[in-house]
């Protein structure tokens, strides 16, 4: 019985402890630029204090057990959605950069074979063979440069 008493006092001085309402003061100065700066603490002898006006805050009204539950129940609906735009847009984003590693990729392979090759050539439609002069070789090779710094970033 005893020690259920003290538990209590012990508990009653804790609550009011933390009850008390805390008081601090702040200091607004302006620096020699021109720009105004606040702190808990004075700075130099132009900090003024600022007082500040606390509004209390009104409890909110209570609400029946199906209120809550449907709040809940819509704060659970509006993650569910949240969540599955996230995953989207993540999914998206996965797709994204695996597109750009294949083309990457191909620009790459491209390029070791236009500069390294012998003779370059192209397919045309009907299966003949159009092969590159000095000229379109060049421009072959810039036009795949600018497609690596497009996809290889």
């Amino acid at each position: 019985m005893m020690k259920n008493t003290s538990y209590r006092i012990i508990f009653i001085l804790t609550m009011m402890l933390f009850s008390l309402v805390v008081h601090a003061e702040i200091y607004r100065w302006t620096d020699k630029n021109g720009k105004v700066h606040f702190s808990d603490k004075p700075v130099g002898k132009k900090a003024e204090t600022v007082d500040i006006k606390v509004k209390p805050v009104s409890p909110t009204p209570t609400q029946t057990s199906s209120e809550r539950k449907q709040r809940a129940e819509d704060f659970m609906r509006a993650r569910k959605e949240e969540r599955a735009v996230s995953e989207k847009k993540l999914a998206e984003k996965k797709k994204r950069k695996a597109e750009r590693k294949a083309n990457c990729k191909e620009a790459k392979k491209e390029y070791k074979r236009v500069t390294t090759a012998g003779a370059v050539y192209f397919k045309n439609k009907d299966g003949s063979r159009d092969y590159l002069d000095e000229k379109r070789r060049k421009k072959e090779e810039a036009f795949i440069k600018s497609q690596i710094a497009k996809w290889c970033k």
